[in-house]
């Protein structure tokens, strides 16, 4: 058997092992894209997904439910976002479990947020929706 030696890891590498343990600011932002503030995710949500947030918002208390429901039915059909195959579409899916921003690695959700900037995010969900503007 031959001696291979164990350092081979690139020195990045190593240097997060053995060093202060982060990665430098270059390669975090290419593994964690910085993320946008939710009102910024929530305006380029599709339409699918806005409704998928209002459904969430609903759910979650964290909008009327008589005034919202109307707006969000609305999304749904214009958008299609309930097929009537029921094979579902992905970003309403998304947005009704407060997914901010699929494939986003960590994919940040709403439920990180405290309560006040979850209202927050649903005001503007529904200000977007067209509700309030």
């Amino acid at each position: 058997m031959s001696y291979r030696p164990m350092m081979t890891l690139p020195a990045m590498t190593i240097g997060v092992l053995f060093g202060c343990g982060t990665l430098p600011a270059m390669a975090r932002d290419m593994v964690m894209p910085p993320a946008g503030t939710p009102q910024a995710m929530i305006d380029a949500a599709p339409g699918a997904r806005l409704a998928g947030y209002l459904n969430f918002c609903i759910e979650n208390g964290l909008a009327e439910h008589a005034g919202v429901t109307p707006l969000m039915d609305t999304l749904i059909r214009n958008t299609g976002a309930v097929p009537p195959d029921e094979h579902g579409n992905m970003d309403y899916a998304y947005g009704t479990a407060g997914v901010l921003q699929p494939g986003a690695g960590a994919m940040p959700r709403m439920t990180d947020l405290d309560i006040p900037a979850r209202r927050d995010a649903c005001a503007h969900a529904v200000k977007k929706a067209g509700m309030g503007a």
